[in-house]
């Protein structure tokens, strides 16, 4: 995924527009996708990238996630 791509899907996921995702919008953005089973795993294993433990990703932290 190119640095682009990444900078377009992140804007997709964070929805109030502040360059950070929250847990709500990642498990809305999931739901969106047609993730609905096992939710609260996935979101968990996404929020593994919050490298500084603040329960928000960053693009740097979303970047590393999408590695």
């Amino acid at each position: 995924m190119t640095e682009g791509e990444a900078m377009s899907l992140f804007e997709q996921i964070d929805t109030d527009g502040d360059g950070q995702i929250n847990i709500v919008e990642l498990a809305n953005h999931f739901k969106r996708e047609g993730h609905h089973g096992h939710l609260r795993e996935k979101v968990t294993a996404a929020m593994e990238s919050d490298k500084n433990r603040d329960r928000i990703i960053d693009f740097n932290e979303f970047q590393d996630m999408m590695k």
